[in-house]
C-alpha cells in the first residue's frame, strides 16, 4: 500500500493526466512500478482511467489541495473577520483552515453569525481569494447548516 504522503508526492509530480509512461519517466522508476502505483491511484479513487490514460479525480484534486493549504495561514491583514448583522466586528480572526475548524467545533462565533457568512458567500470568497482552496470553496458554497460545514472542514483536515 502506497502511504499518503507518497500519494501525495506521485499526484505532484505527474500533472493531472498521464500515461504509465509518464509516470515511470518523471518518477524515476521502472514500469512495473509505475504500474504498481497507478493500480494503487486506482483501488483508492485518486485517478481514474480512460482511453489508455489517467486522469487525477476530484479526491485526488482535493488530496493535493489539503496538504497544500492544510498548513498554510494568512498574514494578518487577510485574516478572516466575522461581522454581526449590523457589520461589527467580532474580536475573533480566522487566519487558517484549522483555525475555521476550531472556530466551527467550539462554537465560538454565534450560530446565525456563521450562517449569515455562509448565506452571504464570505467564507468561500475568503477560502478560494486568500488561501487558494477552489475545490473547499466551491463546497462550502453548497453547505446549508452549520452541521454540515462542521462536517466538511472535518473531512478536510482529517485528509
Amino acid at each position: 500500500m502506497v502511504s499518503t504522503s507518497r500519494v501525495v508526492e506521485i499526484l505532484s509530480t505527474i500533472g493531472t493526466e498521464f500515461t504509465l509512461v509518464d509516470v515511470s519517466l518523471k518518477l524515476g522508476v521502472s514500469q512495473a512500478t509505475a504500474k504498481r502505483y497507478i493500480n494503487e491511484l486506482l483501488r483508492s479513487g485518486f485517478i481514474t482511467a480512460r482511453n489508455g490514460k489517467y486522469t487525477v479525480t476530484e479526491k485526488g484534486l482535493l488530496l493535493l489541495e489539503i496538504t497544500r493549504i492544510k498548513d498554510i495561514s494568512a498574514s494578518s491583514d487577510q485574516a478572516y473577520v466575522f461581522t454581526d448583522e449590523k457589520g461589527t466586528p467580532l474580536v475573533l480572526r480566522v487566519d487558517s483552515i484549522s483555525k475555521l475548524y476550531i472556530v466551527v467545533k467550539y462554537g465560538l462565533v454565534p450560530e446565525n453569525v456563521l450562517k449569515h457568512h455562509l448565506e452571504k458567500g464570505y467564507l468561500s470568497k475568503w477560502i478560494l481569494e486568500v488561501l487558494g482552496a477552489k475545490i473547499l470553496a466551491e463546497k462550502i458554497n453548497s453547505v446549508k447548516s452549520v452541521g454540515e460545514l462542521l462536517a466538511l472542514l472535518e473531512q478536510y483536515l482529517a485528509a
